[in-house]
């Protein structure tokens, strides 16, 4: 298949936990109806990305997934469930993203790899790993559109998780994420832009819509880059539940114009995965 119609929702999160649950519904029945195949929400969508949030929020995980894998197979569409506080050690939670199949079945999960314990300039300062546990796996699951892969927000940042996904022939890479205000600013286009550069395929990056309300102040602007490094759709700030269609003739044209893979210098250097798959 050369086209893929892919929903972005880009929730306006609050402190209502059951209401922003309640409107991702409504945004994957509404995406679904405008002709979504695949489905993205962002990282932890049913919750602001502070801390006493996510643990207030935690009762609503398995509710969450059991309502999204029913959406999933009511609409025959994949959904990408974005991230939520997924029981952990008991003390901390994984930061975990499920895909379910147009069945509705469990296709994949990953659980956020790289912890954000940072103090960023413009702010806010994070501790992200005084509530949520590393994940210690990167794999890809199988689509009618190719090889996909989940990473969540902070993984983004690090390039040879990019280049172990090219190795595996990843064709579209899926990147729920709540970047702040000033990260946002700072490096949300420039980081997608690249990773789909580096993979020499489809990235999209989901995230909530800004909202000045929160402590934790999400930057918004969900984007899709092409193969190519072009932005194709950018939310902007507000809530968001958009169609975008994606033409995957792109992939093969760009990969056999510039193939990176067969030029890398594997004599010299390599980049390989120590963890679980």
């Amino acid at each position: 298949m050369d086209t893929v119609a892919v929903g972005i929702c880009q929730i306006r999160q609050g402190y209502d936990f059951e209401d922003n649950l309640s409107r991702a519904y409504g945004m994957i029945d509404d995406a679904a109806q405008k002709g979504a195949e695949i489905a993205v929400l962002p990282e932890m969508f049913f919750s602001p990305y502070e801390p006493v949030s996510i643990r207030s929020a935690a009762y609503l995980a398995e509710r969450a997934a059991e309502g999204l894998r029913e959406r999933a197979a009511r609409h025959g569409i994949m959904i990408v469930a974005g991230s939520m506080p997924w029981r952990g050690d008991g003390r901390r939670f994984f930061n975990r993203s499920f895909v379910f199949g147009r069945s509705g079945e469990d296709l994949y999960q990953h659980d956020k790899i790289h912890l954000f314990d940072c103090s960023p300039p413009g702010g806010p300062s994070v501790m992200e790993s005084d509530f949520i546990m590393p994940g210690d796996a990167l794999g890809s699951f199988e689509t009618p559109w190719g090889p996909a892969s989940v990473i969540v927000c902070y993984d983004i940042r690090f390039s040879p998780v990019a280049q172990i996904l090219a190795d595996k022939n990843i064709r579209l890479l899926f990147v729920p994420a709540a970047f702040s205000l000033s990260t946002g600013t700072a490096h949300w286009e420039i980081l997608v832009r690249v990773r789909a550069l580096e993979i020499q395929g489809f990235v999209v990056g989901v995230q909530p819509a800004h909202n000045p309300g929160l402590r934790y102040v999400p930057y918004g602007h969900s984007l899709i880059s092409s193969p190519w490094g072009r932005i194709l759709y950018d939310a902007g700030q507000e809530d968001a539940a958009d169609v975008v269609n994606i033409d995957l003739s792109e992939i093969r044209d760009i990969r056999e114009r510039f193939p990176l893979l067969a030029h890398r210098r594997r004599d010299l250097y390599t980049t390989s995965w120590l963890g679980g798959s």
